[in-house]
C-alpha cells in the first residue's frame, strides 16, 4: 500500500529563503528513491505537473518548486531572470542537501534546468527538458509573440492561471508579476537563455518538445544535438507546448528509459 503522497497540493512544502524572496518547495513520492527536482513554466506552479507524478512517484523523490513568484513563492526584489531563478535552484538544492539528483524541466523551467547544468554541478545526474528552447533572438518564430503579450492578454486566456496566482500567492500583484515574466521572456542579456553555454554541460539531456509546439524551434534542436554531444531528442507527433500532459504515456516511457528505471509506468486505468 502507498504511504506516500502522489500529487502536490500546496499544502505540505516549506519555505527556502533564496535573495529577497521565499521560494516554495514541496516533496512527494518515494523518500528513498533517487531526487527527481521538477521545474514548472512561466505563470504555473508545481501543480502543472500532476498528471505524471503519480506514475513517477514509486520510483522518484518528487521535489517541486514554485518558481520566484509563483505559487507560494514570493517575488522578492531582484528582477526577475532565468539567472536568478538559476540561483533559486542553487539555494534550495543546498537547503535540502541533496547529494545526487536529477532536473525536469517544463518551459521556462527547462531554461532554468539548461542553465544550472551548464554550471557542471557534479551532483547533476541527468536532464529532462519538456518545451524548453536553449537559445532565443529576434528571428526565433515565437519572437513576436511573446513580445506582444501582455498580463491582461494572459488573464484573458488562461484565467485559471489568474484565479491560482491570486489564490496562492502570499503578495498578490498580478501586474507586477506579468511584467516581471514577459520581460524574462524577451531578455537577450546573458541573464536569459545559455545559448552557446550549452556546450559546457557534460550531463546527459532528453529533450522533448510537441511536433506542434509553436514555442519552441525543431531547426533549433536540431542543432543543438549537433552542439552537444549527449542530447537525446524526442519529437512527439500532434503534441503541442505540454507534451507531457497530451502524450503523457510517450513522456513517461522515454523518462523511464533514459533515467535507466525498468518499470514503465503508464497513466492508463
Amino acid at each position: 500500500m502507498t504511504r506516500y503522497h502522489t500529487v502536490f497540493d500546496h499544502a505540505r512544502g516549506r519555505l527556502v529563503s533564496s535573495g529577497t524572496a521565499e521560494i516554495y518547495v514541496e516533496e512527494i513520492g518515494n523518500p528513498t528513491a533517487p531526487v527527481l527536482l521538477m521545474l514548472h513554466g512561466g505563470f504555473g506552479t508545481i501543480k502543472d505537473f500532476n498528471g505524471i507524478t503519480p506514475a513517477l512517484a514509486r520510483h522518484f523523490r518528487l521535489i517541486g518548486l514554485d518558481s520566484r513568484g509563483h505559487g507560494r513563492s514570493s517575488l522578492g526584489s531582484e528582477k526577475l531572470s532565468y539567472k536568478v531563478l538559476e540561483n533559486d535552484l542553487a539555494a534550495v538544492i543546498q537547503a535540502l542537501d541533496l547529494r545526487e539528483f536529477s532536473l525536469f524541466g517544463f518551459s521556462d523551467g527547462g531554461v532554468v534546468a539548461y542553465r544550472y547544468a551548464a554550471r557542471k554541478d557534479p551532483r547533476l545526474q541527468k536532464v529532462v527538458t519538456v518545451g524548453a528552447s536553449w537559445e532565443m533572438n529576434e528571428k526565433e518564430p515565437c519572437w513576436e509573440m511573446i513580445c506582444g503579450m501582455t498580463g491582461q492578454r494572459w488573464k484573458d486566456m488562461f484565467p485559471a492561471s489568474y484565479e491560482a496566482y491570486m489564490r496562492l500567492n502570499p503578495k498578490p500583484d498580478y501586474d507586477k508579476f506579468a511584467a516581471s515574466v514577459i520581460g524574462m521572456w524577451t531578455d537577450l542579456s546573458t541573464d536569459g537563455h545559455p545559448d552557446e553555454r550549452m556546450r559546457e554541460i557534460d550531463a546527459e539531456m532528453l529533450i522533448i518538445r510537441g511536433d506542434n509546439d509553436f514555442l519552441t524551434n525543431l531547426a533549433s534542436f536540431a542543432r543543438l544535438k549537433g552542439l552537444v554531444p549527449k542530447v537525446h531528442l524526442l519529437n512527439i507527433p500532434f503534441a503541442e507546448h505540454a507534451a507531457f500532459d497530451e502524450s503523457p504515456d510517450i513522456v513517461l516511457h522515454a523518462l523511464m528509459q533514459f533515467m535507466g528505471v525498468d518499470a514503465i509506468p503508464s497513466t492508463g486505468g
